[in-house]
């Protein structure tokens, strides 16, 4: 059958597709850094966990907002407490999860968080002294045993210092909880918790990275906190520090903010990570791994694992290897 088109014509038809596809082209080209340098990515990542201070005054109008200052008397001066928050025992808490058989003993989280006044279908935010840990513990604790809605402040009670100056915060004394009846669901996911025997089933893997958030001194093995006998760090893990993720504040010399996401993105790319990556975090007794493991979910890593008893745990038991760095200085 003769064609309808001429030459002329069926030539600029097949020019058109050709431009055509070369445009698919680069759009799928641009849409694959996702694994591995995050450039296609990191300026769609937001927060899951953590909100600014700003954003506070507004979230206690919510309903079913409970508000915790998660105080640690061991480590730092106790936080402040506004607008009636409840004091949240983050010793306490820490000691319990370390005994033996806590993370299965489901009656007793419903106890613990039943009497802060928190159900399952509570929103949950939470600040500590500024160090983002604690809260992030307890953070971690909460959605794990059901908690969805739960969120650390970023900056803790020292980024609520100018909300209080201006007003938009009240500075009060510790609220009374009113008891609730808290029904355990558990969620291993975002992040997955996982015990030493998981975490010395995958020593000398390639496929999964062990990352130690400590500071340097302690990973070396030449800084020993209490609890430590056998100083060091688990073999193969790598050292990147917690600290590295917050940046200090010109405005405040007691106020570090951690970084935003595309940030976060940025400083785990160059630390060689990728998207997909089995990454196991932790540190002393969970609380700054606690902290690393929202950050890597906010910077879009989707197979994290929290070591929670961490350090401390794995070093108690001789048959558990430990490497140093030497020499000390």
């Amino acid at each position: 059958m003769p064609s309808n088109l001429s030459r002329k014509g069926k030539t600029g038809l097949v020019r058109i597709a050709v431009l055509i596809v070369l445009q698919l082209m680069l759009l799928v080209v641009a849409g694959c850094g996702s694994d591995g340098s995050g450039a296609g990515t990191a300026s769609t990542l937001s927060t899951r966990f953590v909100m600014t201070a700003d954003e506070l005054p507004v979230a206690l109008q919510r309903p079913n907002v409970v508000l915790l200052s998660v105080q640690s008397s061991l480590e730092v001066a106790a936080s402040g407490f506004v607008n009636n928050a409840i004091a949240v025992d983050d010793d306490a808490l820490t000691t319990f999860s370390e005994t033996a058989g806590a993370f299965t003993n489901f009656s007793a989280w419903a106890q613990i968080f039943g009497a802060l006044g928190i159900t399952a279908n509570s929103e949950v935010i939470l600040y500590d002294d500024g160090e983002i840990k604690f809260a992030s513990r307890v953070r971690f604790l909460l959605y794990y045993f059901g908690v969805r809605r739960s969120f650390i402040v970023n900056g803790g009670y020292n980024a609520l210092q100018p909300l209080i100056a201006d007003g938009q915060l009240t500075s009060t004394a510790a609220g009374t909880p009113i008891p609730a009846t808290f029904v355990v669901a558990v969620q291993n996911n975002p992040i997955h918790l996982v015990n030493q025997a998981d975490v010395s089933a995958v020593l000398g893997d390639p496929a999964v990275t062990l990352i130690d958030v400590r500071t340097v001194g302690e990973f070396d093995g030449c800084q020993v906190l209490p609890g430590i006998t056998r100083p060091g760090h688990i073999p193969g893990a790598r050292n990147l520090p917690v600290e590295n993720l917050l940046t200090p504040q010109a405005s405040d010399p007691n106020l570090s903010l951690l970084d935003s996401p595309p940030d976060l993105r940025a400083i785990f790319d160059d630390f060689g990570l990728h998207t997909h990556d089995q990454i196991i975090a932790y540190c002393h007794d969970g609380a700054k791994s606690s902290l690393a493991a929202v950050s890597l979910i906010d910077a879009g890593y989707d197979n994290v694992s929290l070591y929670y008893l961490s350090y401390l745990d794995w070093q108690q038991n001789p048959a558990d290897p430990v490497e140093t760095v030497t020499p000390c200085s």
